[in-house]
């Protein structure tokens, strides 16, 4: 089963655009997830079995989130939302900050997270024998 087939049955993911738009939205967000277990050394695309079911709701998860989060395109997006004025008081962001919705689009979201952590595959510490 690929990731597309699993997000539209098995997740039901309800993404509106083409299978194409989904397609890319859902290699962004494999990139993401093989990122964030990239020190266990499983891959979404290579993963064992025990392990398969839980990364791709990981990668449905994380294309939900990019999707909410502006999209592929955003994903690149250096700004961060421009400016507001409301009478005398203005705020302008900078861009590059990490509040970018791009930024915001390229972390690991917290379902993600959930989805991922019995896994044991985002694991970063060390273990200490006693």
């Amino acid at each position: 089963m690929t990731v597309a087939e699993f997000y539209r049955s098995e997740w039901g993911g309800i993404f509106e655009g083409t299978d194409e738009e989904l397609a890319v939205l859902l290699r962004r967000a494999e990139s993401i997830i093989d990122e964030a277990i990239m020190i266990s050394g499983v891959t979404v695309a290579a993963a064992p079995d025990v392990y398969r079911d839980r990364l791709l709701m990981a990668v449905c998860a994380q294309a939900d989130y990019i999707e909410a989060h502006g999209g592929v395109y955003a994903l690149s997006d250096d700004s961060s939302g421009g400016s507001v004025t409301l009478g005398r008081f203005s705020y302008s962001a900078g861009s590059g900050m990490s509040t970018a919705v791009g930024a915001a689009a390229c972390v690991l979201c917290p379902h993600a997270q959930t989805i991922l952590r019995p896994t044991g595959l985002l694991f970063r510490g060390v273990e200490i024998q006693t």
